[in-house]
């Protein structure tokens, strides 16, 4: 199945800021001094990014990639 490039991007957009948003969060937890496992926001947007990044991975998008790029976009 050929997956349009603009599909693509969106989904793997999508995957990075889902990522980059839960990782985001468990930084704020973890500046408070709280540990982010124990929290129930931090765990609701795991299970957003984990879901972005499954779909991303059925057309092809490699999950090391979102990763990378869910870094790269906390570092702006």
């Amino acid at each position: 199945m050929s997956v349009p490039s603009w599909l693509a991007e969106r989904v793997r957009a999508e995957a990075v800021i889902a990522t980059a948003g839960a990782r985001q969060i468990a930084t704020e937890i973890h500046d408070q001094g709280r540990d982010h496992y124990d929290d129930p926001t931090w765990r609701v947007a795991v299970v957003a990014a984990l879901r972005a990044t499954d779909k991303a991975e059925e057309i092809g998008i490699s999950p090391q990639s979102i990763l990378d790029a869910s870094k790269a976009r906390l570092t702006r």
